[in-house]
């Protein structure tokens, strides 16, 4: 376990961001359940980074859960919607923690010039990085003019996939219903006593 929360830390430790956001989920516990080698890995964020776990005797906040490869996958994309509607990946527990913890994978921005230095020297880092960033420039506005096509076809015209408003309309409806079915439950509990 210590060799996978290395790499992870080691990891999110190329975004000098990225501590300062997991900050905010100091004392939360976030579950994977890993389908397909079923494991679950129980994992403790803070500004220190991310301990790893395979025991944890109280409930998680939220549990997120997929193949290793969908896992990947929706660390990677901001929108998750179409993986959440395939049902490649299921967020249960508290869904807007989910999300949350989720996005500060999506959104890391790593500077690789300082590990690329380290192993083939400053000159051919900043070589490779200059010619990596203007084929990458030129990569991300291909794949967003098709991605915005693509998902403009797919949410409106074929309405395949719904919309991220959509998606979280979505999930602050079934946030709302489980508040309400919990204080459901209270209230015939206590009814339940009364009678008694």
């Amino acid at each position: 376990m210590l060799m996978l929360e290395t790499a992870i830390n080691r990891y999110l430790a190329l975004d000098p961001e990225v501590q300062g956001k997991l900050a905010e989920f100091d004392g939360k516990v976030i579950k994977l359940e890993v389908s397909g080698i079923n494991k679950s890995f129980y994992l403790f964020p803070g500004d220190s980074g991310i301990q790893v776990r395979v025991e944890y005797n109280d409930a998680a906040d939220t549990v997120l859960r997929g193949s290793p490869f969908s896992l990947f996958k929706m660390g990677m994309v901001k929108n998750t919607a179409s993986l959440l509607l395939k049902g490649e990946v299921e967020i249960s527990g508290d869904t807007r923690l989910g999300h949350r913890f989720k996005n500060v994978f999506s959104q890391m921005d790593i500077d690789w010039s300082e590990p690329l230095a380290a192993w083939i020297g400053d000159g051919p880092a900043y070589q490779l990085q200059q010619a990596a960033g203007s084929f990458g420039k030129w990569g991300r506005q291909a794949a967003a003019s098709f991605t915005s096509s693509l998902g403009e076809y797919l949410q409106e015209e074929s309405r395949d996939v719904v919309t991220e408003t959509e998606l979280e309309t979505f999930n602050t409806a079934v946030d709302q219903l489980r508040n309400d079915v919990d204080r459901l439950q209270a209230k015939i509990n206590l009814l339940n006593k009364t009678d008694t």
